[in-house]
């Protein structure tokens, strides 16, 4: 552990050398305010140590994926948003849901929607953390969620009957409980037939702002069921998480700590080790997790040119529970942003980590080596319609309307 966070210490109190000015607002991978509808086309370039030839050709360059997204208002009471991403051999939808806006401090959102827990999204790089990878962030499944804001304190609850796409399904934006066989593109020794039922969801977060400074500090709780299909009974999950996020001027700091545990309701013949391991995927990819385990997440950010140019420097690890031994990711980069153009350029680091490279079958699994890769990510989004654009619209059909009256 000592290794990797010494680097990271190391890369926050560089930022902290830059003064704080005015607080900028993050910028994520959704729908902007004012977008309703358009693509995102990306591709980079890679490098990975543990690839053969990558040391000889240096690395490639090579396509990422192709996004549609779509969002639309009606009578600024009903909306509903849409993405669907197409990669190199599979696709898969990022979020599907409908809401209504009760009133301007309560809200309804039904489909397939975030799951409130925690951050709603890696804020700064574009890999995500062992967070992430473990299903507790950035995650969208099927139900109804309730957000309502009151004044500086914010509740979010929602109920989720199903997870996002079929569990014997790895090709998935987020990373759920995987029930599918096993396959020689897989890190899982063994099918367990699980997936997610009848979760619970709860987050409170109080967020006050001062003239240069943004605070958001809160809690996350969760239930739900894990549905074994081989004895047809249910274990239980349970997850809880602090978090705390503070932006002073241009610089942006937060951290969580997360612990959570998982019971399978596996077969009796079922060995301790394939209790203590749970099979989940992501990315068109399976591997394994602990049934129990904590989870450390920080991240520091410095917008040089507001958000044009942000440096940024992220550190997870995992430990604890029924973990063999401890996994950890460091992530360093900066991103460029030029109005529809972005780019990210990120070093990755880490040890025991599947998602990395695959010398490990799982998070809390000792492969005994550290990784490393570098990625350089081109963003190009086209607004093909938005507010403006509207508003133009508009404006041209009063322009013909005031001609004929002429």
């Amino acid at each position: 552990m000592k290794k990797l966070y010494k680097i990271f210490l190391l890369s926050f109190f560089g930022l902290l050398l830059a003064l704080p000015a005015k607080a900028q607002q993050r910028p994520i991978d959704m729908l902007n305010t004012t977008d309703y509808f358009g693509i995102t086309t990306m591709f980079y370039y890679n490098y990975r140590n543990w690839v053969t030839g990558d040391n000889a050709t240096k690395g490639s360059l090579r396509f990422d994926s192709f996004r549609i997204w779509a969002k639309t208002d009606v009578d600024k009471r009903f909306f509903g948003a849409v993405q669907y991403r197409f990669y190199e051999g599979w696709n898969t939808p990022t979020h599907l849901y409908i809401g209504f806006n009760i009133n301007k401090k309560n809200v309804l959102q039904l489909g397939h929607t975030w799951v409130p827990f925690g951050y709603g999204y890696q804020p700064f790089d574009d890999w995500g953390n062992i967070t992430y990878y473990v299903g507790l962030q950035d995650d969208y499944d099927y139900g109804f969620t309730w957000s309502g804001t009151y004044g500086i304190f914010r509740v979010d609850a929602g109920f989720f009957k199903n997870q996002q796409l079929s569990s014997s399904s790895p090709f998935r934006y987020d990373a759920d409980i995987f029930s599918g066989d096993v396959s020689s593109d897989y890190l899982i020794p063994m099918a367990k037939k699980n997936e997610e039922v009848n979760q619970f969801n709860g987050r409170f977060e109080v967020h006050p702002v001062g003239d240069n400074w943004d605070l958001k500090a809160g809690v996350s709780g969760m239930y739900g069921q894990l549905y074994n299909m081989t004895t047809d009974d249910n274990g239980d999950r349970l997850a809880a998480a602090v978090h705390f996020g503070l932006t002073m001027g241009n610089l942006h700091f937060n951290a969580q700590q997360t612990w959570y545990k998982y019971t399978q309701a596996l077969p009796d013949s079922a060995t301790l080790d394939m209790h203590n391991f749970i099979n989940v995927s992501s990315w068109a990819f399976a591997y394994e997790i602990p049934s129990e385990t904590n989870i450390f997440t920080t991240s520091a950010a410095y917008d040089i040119i507001g958000e044009k140019l942000t440096v940024h420097a992220n550190y997870s690890y995992l430990w604890g529970g029924t973990a063999q031994t401890q996994s950890q990711l460091l992530t360093v980069g900066v991103r460029t942003i030029w109005d529809t153009f972005e780019v990210f350029a990120e070093t990755r680091y880490g040890v025991n980590d599947p998602q990395l490279s695959g010398n490990a079958s799982g998070y809390g699994r000792d492969a005994g080596s550290y990784d490393f890769r570098v990625d350089v990510r081109f963003f190009y989004k086209l607004k093909i319609v938005s507010k403006s654009s509207i508003e133009w619209l508009k404006k041209q059909l009063e322009k013909r309307d005031q001609k004929a009256v002429e």
